[in-house]
């Protein structure tokens, strides 16, 4: 089509030459080589030029039209196979399609990459953006803001959580104002809080600690990494919602921690207040061999009572046994 718009102006513009040549009657023109006399009128002449001119400009035109025309055949039939080189990546098979063009060789390149996560090389910002990935995947905590991520990006969102992660006193920042958990981010924050932080920072949150938190508490300070004076370990136990097993469990855990007057003053104030405490006491008893104590605590109710029984028989028997596995 435009092959034919080019060949109408051609043709438009030699006859507006010619006919502005033609009025000006500029009479003729004598042309010699050697023994050849070539004699024209000169609006001849002027239009002469210009059919060559047009001849080169339509082979032009075709030329390329016939390579354009080849690369399409060529990228029709790239598109027809790209499907089945993206089925083939989907199954994991090892595929032998090859591309003609160069956009679609691109192309098959990229998809592999979003498929097998693997570098291309001299594609910086590709590889840039598949380290980016790698990072937040490892879970570290990366400067992403010439990426101009938007805040509900999940890119940006695990990025955020890798800062909480990796960065206790932001967690601390995040969490230290609230009353309660309201988001994720919130209690992710609270919960690395509470697996790193001080016990500076952890008393002065107010969010409530439920038994398991407390549990992991005590975990942190009985295996060194978390420091707690005897005031902050009552405070914690006596401002805690715990069961009688967790006290238990608990109490099973304390007699390393600190000397025996001080833990069993502990509990002794906890079960007053809390039943629930009181079986962590009478443990307390049994483990310290305060026996007289023992039989006072259990002399209204032996029968409730009766593993802590048993171990007073035991024990006045000199029969061994395993204390932890007899009060569970």
């Amino acid at each position: 089509m435009k092959i034919k718009l080019f060949l109408s102006a051609s043709l438009v513009y030699t006859l507006v030459i010619f006919a502005f040549a033609w009025y000006l009657k500029l009479g003729s023109y004598a042309l010699n080589f050697s023994t050849y006399n070539f004699e024209l009128p000169i609006m001849i002449w002027l239009i002469l030029p210009l059919f060559p001119l047009i001849f080169f400009a339509i082979f032009h035109m075709l030329f390329y039209h016939f390579l354009l025309t080849l690369k399409f055949k060529h990228f029709f039939k790239d598109a027809s196979k790209f499907e089945t080189y993206t089925q083939d990546l989907l199954l994991e098979k090892e595929s032998d399609i090859s591309f003609y063009t160069k956009e679609f060789r691109k192309v098959a390149q990229l998809a592999k990459t979003l498929k097998n996560h693997e570098k291309i090389p001299n594609e910086t910002k590709i590889n840039e953006i598949l380290d980016l990935i790698d990072g937040i995947n490892r879970e570290e905590y990366l400067n992403i803001r010439k990426f101009k991520l938007s805040n509900d990006n999940i890119l940006f969102l695990e990025n955020e959580k890798n800062h909480i992660k990796n960065d206790i006193d932001y967690a601390y920042s995040r969490v230290k104002h609230l009353d309660e958990i309201k988001d994720e981010f919130e209690e992710l924050a609270f919960e690395t809080l509470l697996k790193k932080g001080n016990y500076e920072q952890i008393k002065n949150v107010k969010i409530p600690k439920n038994p398991h938190q407390i549990l992991n508490l005590i975990k942190r300070f009985q295996e060194g990494n978390l420091e707690l004076s005897v005031a902050e370990f009552e405070v914690l136990l006596t401002h805690s919602s715990l069961n009688e097993k967790e006290y238990l469990n608990i109490a099973k855990m304390s007699t390393k921690f600190f000397n025996p007057d001080a833990i069993l003053g502990i509990f002794s104030k906890i079960k007053n207040e809390k039943n629930e405490a009181l079986r962590a006491y009478l443990y307390l008893l049994a483990e310290f061999e305060l026996l007289d104590e023992l039989r006072e605590q259990i002399r209204k109710d032996e029968k409730k009572f009766s593993d802590f029984k048993a171990f007073l028989i035991l024990k006045e028997n000199n029969i061994k046994f395993d204390l932890n596995n007899l009060i569970q």
